[in-house]
């Protein structure tokens, strides 16, 4: 009987401690902390897990809590639900090696994820029990911590770009400087010419021919 109760009192031991295991520190103990987006209770805490695809991630992290859903397996990205977090699973862009895991909180999630988003890995129940009712408009186009880095890889592009402008604003005002330079120089000679009262070179051998001959002639 002492052996009954001795085996009893490990199961029940060994229940509770299933009970009590936690998603989010199983992943603080295991995995790199990487970036933390937001403050207070709106936060999203990422961290990188080498070496490991998306799906083998998710069910190591299901095995630790089971979670109120679990979206479709994908290479690409996945989505565990619980009561206070939701988990993001993507592949990591910079490494197709790596997984990014992100446990969003309840308050970020609302802030940040489209409802259209979410419906296309969860069910609509799930969604509405967990973060009640979301706008369409909501998020935006976010889709987890993978897509914020092309924001920023556009603004630098965009930067670069309107940069390289610079060189040909300051070559097209030495055009204009030269071209303006030749008119004036032009225009300095025309009137000179109008103070001298002097004629064009051209016309001048033609004038002294003609009085050469009216000369000839008076003798």
């Amino acid at each position: 009987m002492k052996r009954w109760y001795g085996w009893i009192a490990l199961g029940l031991i060994f229940t509770l401690l299933l009970g009590c295991s936690n998603a989010s520190n199983y992943i603080k103990e295991t995995y790199p902390l990487v970036d933390v987006q937001g403050k207070g209770k709106e936060n999203a805490k990422v961290y990188s897990a080498e070496n490991q695809d998306v799906p083998l991630v998710a069910t190591e992290l299901a095995q630790e809590e089971a979670p109120k859903e679990q979206s479709k397996e994908s290479k690409d990205k996945m989505f565990l639900v619980y009561k206070t977090k939701i988990i993001n699973i993507q592949k990591d862009p910079a490494n197709e090696k790596n997984s990014l895991i992100e446990i969003d909180s309840i308050e970020y999630a609302k802030d940040n994820y489209a409802s259209d988003f979410l419906k296309t890995y969860l069910t609509a129940s799930v969604i509405q029990a967990v973060l009640g009712e979301l706008s369409d408009n909501s998020g935006s186009d976010y889709g987890g911590y993978s897509s914020q880095p092309s924001s920023t890889q556009s603004t630098k592009t965009t930067t670069t770009k309107a940069d390289s402008n610079v060189p040909t604003t300051s070559d097209r005002a030495g055009s204009f400087n030269s071209k303006s330079k030749s008119n004036t120089s032009s225009a300095t000679s025309e009137l000179t010419r109008k103070n001298d009262g002097s004629k064009p070179s051209f016309k001048k051998p033609s004038t002294s021919e003609k009085s050469g001959t009216f000369t000839k002639k008076k003798k």
